[in-house]
């Protein structure tokens, strides 16, 4: 099973993301686009593991997660990895409460390490990726580089199962955990 960590969008946001996918199509933008069912924020990639894991994953995650409080996050604007020059992944910015996301984000990654697991040691960035293997030419990203997409309460953490179903990715959600919310 593939597997990974993150937080899923809610639906107006993952609308707002396919709209934003079409005005970047309008700007000259080709490459392999993610469908709105996949658009999510990886926190931790696992890889190739053994159904055996998943209880230890649901317990390791559970625990993280009853830690924090939810948060909002914002999302906007575009970015490239590795760089626009030479991009492989067309993506946009998370921002907003970046200093909880990074710290559950942090804990989990201790937690799974302390379990035996072994992990990407890349510096946490998170991004919500948009296409893949983008080519840009020499379109202008002026008008969409800060572009506000919106806003939405992170309340769960996911444990994703990423399943090649007629050729491309689906995600499949496995378990969640949710996060402590504030009272009204």
């Amino acid at each position: 099973m593939r597997l990974f960590i993150g937080i899923d969008l809610p639906v107006e946001i993952k609308h707002a993301l396919v709209n934003f996918q079409s005005e970047l199509r309008a700007l000259g933008v080709n490459g392999s686009f993610k469908s709105q069912d996949n658009f999510h924020i990886t926190l931790e990639f696992l890889g190739e593991l053994g159904k055996d894991k998943i209880p230890v994953l649901n317990e390791t995650i559970s625990k993280v997660a009853s830690n924090y409080k939810s948060f909002d996050l914002n999302i906007s604007g575009v970015g490239a990895f590795p760089s626009f020059k030479r991009p492989h992944t067309l993506w946009t910015a998370v921002q907003g409460c970046l200093t909880e996301l990074n710290s559950l984000r942090n804990e989990l990654h201790r937690e799974l390490q302390t379990k035996g697991f072994k992990l990407d040691e890349r510096q946490f960035k998170p991004h919500i990726t948009l296409a893949s293997r983008p080519s840009l030419g020499t379109i202008d990203f002026s008008m969409v580089y800060t572009k506000k997409l919106g806003k939405f309460m992170v309340a769960e953490v996911v444990l994703f199962e990423s399943r090649p179903v007629s050729g491309k990715r689906v995600y499949v959600s496995l378990f969640k955990a949710g996060l402590i919310t504030a009272p009204h």
